[in-house]
């Protein structure tokens, strides 16, 4: 299954504004990832129970201890992705699976506000726990596929509802000092469009957001002409706003790193590509090998050409040029330092 591939059809679906029909694809994704997270879950119960008893002890160890290298092996396997990717690819799914439901009349009356929530709760996990290698267990703590014929039936919260709504409430502020803050805003418009405006969840998280939200509820209500062509600029401003760091960064990178694009990784040597591939993730001095990671996710999530969808052709192609680079440098990082 070529999840990057059938993850643009489902973009390009929303980019439409055909959110029912990129709802479909989103989920074949989603549903996909979690079949293997649940597969990994199962395989790792069995031989518990089998081999290791009734001992939580034992039982912990072996999940802490082999969960990132099978879960490395499933998703080369299934996906042909390693575990960092699969990790951006099951964000952003979940985002926009997200963002589907936010936005489709149909969808935020048919989807369960639980399975929401918890989808919510999953997505704040997978961003907040994107530095760890172990971000499968650190899923499995608060949610468990239930498997049926190998494949996941549905995704089950492993705390109530109520402390579902408090990890979101407490974990929002965290989130809107991020590049993910739009999260928040896009869980305040489900809730607004679901008349659920006066929630304890909805005051805790507006409270974070502050006014932004209002304004950008406002524009995606429908007006006159006027209205529309205003909130379209506004829309636009934001967009080029949100884009002037990345093209600031572009033009600092190229000067600085003396026309990097010469720059030949079959003929370079070591030390060549190591301050080659730091300046691309930005990495001065001693850095540990978490972090190399989380600056990676960090970038990748900034840069992703989905960022940049309704900037035109070439901030777009700019932006796939970025990413290239970024998991270029990020692969030799990998493989030169057993990240």
């Amino acid at each position: 299954m070529n999840v990057r591939k059938i993850r643009e059809i489902a973009d390009n679906l929303f980019e439409q504004g055909k959110y029912d029909d990129a709802y479909i694809v989103y989920d074949e994704i989603y549903m996909r990832i979690w079949s293997a997270i649940g597969a990994i879950q199962t395989g790792l119960t069995d031989f518990s129970n089998e081999y290791l008893g009734s001992s939580f002890k034992s039982s912990y160890k072996l999940r802490s201890t082999f969960t990132v290298q099978i879960s490395d092996n499933i998703f080369k396997k299934w996906f042909n992705l390693d575990t960092d990717q699969t990790l951006n690819e099951l964000t952003f799914t979940t985002y926009g699976h997200l963002q589907c439901i936010s936005y489709s009349p149909f969808l935020n009356k048919t989807v369960g506000a639980d399975v929401v929530y918890s989808e919510y709760m999953i997505l704040h996990t997978l961003i907040n726990d994107s530095a760890k290698d172990d971000w499968v267990n650190s899923l499995l703590k608060f949610v468990s596929p239930v498997m049926e014929d190998n494949l996941v039936k549905k995704i089950r919260p492993n705390i109530t509802e109520a402390n579902v709504k408090k990890h979101i409430a407490d974990s929002a502020a965290k989130l809107n000092s991020t590049d993910w803050k739009d999260v928040n805003i896009c869980l305040l418009d489900y809730l607004f469009n679901m008349g659920d405006n006066s929630s304890e969840l909805y005051t805790s998280v507006h409270k974070v957001v502050g006014t932004y939200f209002r304004q950008k509820t406002h524009r995606k209500k429908k007006s006159d002409g006027k209205g529309e062509k205003k909130q379209q600029d506004n829309s636009r401003y934001q967009s080029y706003e949100r884009y002037e760091k990345y093209e600031r960064y572009e033009r600092y990178e190229s000067h600085s790193s003396n026309k990097r694009d010469d720059f030949d990784s079959t003929r370079a040597t070591d030390f060549e590509k190591a301050k080659h591939y730091g300046q691309v993730l930005g990495l001065t001095g001693k850095v540990s090998k978490a972090y190399i990671r989380k600056k990676y996710l960090e970038l990748i999530a900034k840069y992703h050409p989905d960022k940049v969808f309704d900037l035109g052709e070439e901030l777009k192609i700019l932006a796939e040029v970025k990413t290239k680079q970024i998991n270029a440098a990020y692969d030799w990082m990998k493989k030169k330092y057993s990240i």
